[in-house]
């Protein structure tokens, strides 16, 4: 709802209030995985980094000795925290009644963290009344512990082992742009934040005039994003308008780190 509201928006503030009961599908510019040994270029920004829990390992007994689930089965209900400068970046989902959880179905993404930021693991047992504890621990200059090698294993002081995946921000290749093409012509959409189009300057709203010399408005069905694909990773030339002011602008296949909670999966 919040992304076709979005667009609405767009289509409204450009148009009048005539487009605001229209949809229009919206196209992403390719994106690919790099093959094996491929540098990307530029490198990714000094505070972005790939994270996510590997798994832990959990006494089957509290620190009392006492058994951490007394409804529906022994073994604790775990889920685990990354808690950055005293916010919750990562949360993950609950895996019940076990003491080696995975939470496969956690979010895997890069997020934005400054250096020297304070930063905490946490594991809980989820309970329907309270919560409790099963690790707490900080991490000392995190991006300092950045590897491809082997997760990050943290030690609790109940017993229980954490691993955490920390390793420079996961890329992709492509132009990172996405838009809409309709009778009134083509508009951008979404930008991806580190992307080849977002260091182009384009942004939301702009409008897409030309591409490789031809007129949006007199193009056949398919053929824009015919035309930005075939020549992504030699490069599209773009007229674009923002504003009174056009200006001429290529784009190429290059470096792209999706954020979290932009509309693109990495492993």
């Amino acid at each position: 709802m919040t992304v076709i509201t979005g667009r609405l928006g767009i289509l409204c503030f450009l148009f009048g209030s005539s487009a605001c009961g229209v949809v229009y599908p919206e196209v992403q510019t390719p994106l690919r995985k790099p093959p094996p040994g491929f540098s990307l270029a530029p490198p990714p920004p000094d505070d972005l980094i790939y994270l996510r829990f590997d798994g832990a390992v959990i006494p089957p007994r509290t620190v009392d000795g006492l058994e951490w689930d007394s409804v529906g089965g022994a073994a604790p209900d775990p889920f685990a925290k990354l808690i950055v400068n005293g916010k919750e970046i990562i949360v993950t989902p609950v895996d019940s009644d076990t003491l080696r959880p995975k939470w496969a179905e956690q979010v895997r993404a890069n997020y934005r963290i400054k250096r020297g930021s304070l930063v905490k693991v946490q594991v809980w047992d989820k309970n329907p009344i309270n919560s409790r504890t099963i690790c707490s621990e900080d991490i000392d200059d995190l991006h300092e512990q950045a590897t491809t090698e082997h997760p990050l294993e943290i030690a609790c002081e109940s017993g229980a082992l954490v691993r955490l995946v920390v390793e420079p921000a996961h890329g992709r290749l492509g132009l990172g742009l996405y838009y809409e093409l309709h009778t009134e012509g083509a508009y951008v959409t979404r930008v991806l934040e580190e992307s080849p189009a977002r260091r182009a300057g384009l942004s939301v709203g702009d409008e897409i005039k030309k591409v490789q010399g031809q007129d949006v408005l007199t193009m056949e069905q398919g053929k824009l994003q015919s035309l930005i694909n075939a020549n992504a990773s030699l490069g599209v030339q773009m007229t674009v308008k923002r504003g009174g002011g056009a200006r001429e602008i290529q784009l190429k296949d290059g470096a792209i780190y999706p954020l979290v909670g932009e509309p693109v999966a990495i492993e």
